[in-house]
């Protein structure tokens, strides 16, 4: 599992903050689409493989919420109270919100940018056919 800190660097690394949309040419603009469908291929792939993750911690606690409503084995068992359950599931619940909260962070960050990148596409082939006509 990827931190979504190492997200967020992976995503920063591709340069798409400050990237210029160059129609100067049309050569320029194809080139430039070119570019941003290669960038939206490893943005979907990065999300594709948060969401991977974010399955895996639900996943996870699921099971430690299971875990939770097992008895305890051992020579002094005791059973353990509703109330205790409630309180450890709650706690879990919490942990797990936090955590994926995180993710959903860098999906919607991911999700702005896949947005931009198809404004952007429709910029250039408006551009491109304002010159061919």
């Amino acid at each position: 599992m990827i931190s979504p800190k190492k997200y967020r660097q992976q995503i920063d690394s591709l340069g798409i903050e400050g990237m210029l949309i160059d129609v100067s040419s049309i050569d320029r603009a194809m080139n430039t689409i070119n570019e941003l469908d290669d960038l939206e291929k490893i943005l979907k792939k990065v999300r594709h493989n948060l969401r991977i993750d974010i399955r895996n911690i639900r996943l996870e606690y699921l099971n430690k919420m299971k875990e939770t409503e097992q008895q305890p084995n051992g020579l002094f068992k005791r059973k353990k109270s509703t109330e205790k359950i409630i309180k450890e599931k709650k706690i879990l619940l919490k942990e797990k919100n936090l955590k994926i909260a995180a993710y959903e962070v860098v999906e919607d960050a991911i999700n702005d940018y896949l947005s931009q990148i198809d404004s952007s596409r429709l910029y250039i082939k408006n551009s491109i056919q304002g010159r061919v006509g």
